[in-house]
């Protein structure tokens, strides 16, 4: 098989296992924290859900570009 294929089946693995991971995370802090007010002043559910899990999985994301995509020509270069 072609490295580019494996390199993308790679790439689409990673991100959809982030999204499962960032779907889990949200749902969790969404649901399962308390009404309790936040640093913000906010509930602490929604600090949680609203602030922190976007921006950790922002950072994560950037992570995730940086070390497991890899910048590969889509051109077909006659190799099969």
């Amino acid at each position: 098989m072609d490295k580019r294929f494996l390199q993308a089946n790679r790439e689409a693995r990673w991100a959809f296992g982030l999204t499962v991971a960032y779907l889990l995370a949200w749902s969790s802090a969404a649901y399962l924290l308390d009404d309790k007010q936040g640093i913000t002043g906010l509930p602490h559910w929604f600090e949680m859900a609203c602030l922190l899990v976007p921006l950790l999985f922002v950072l994560l994301s950037w992570v995730m570009v940086r070390v497991v995509f890899r910048d590969i020509s889509l051109e077909n270069n006659g190799e099969d």
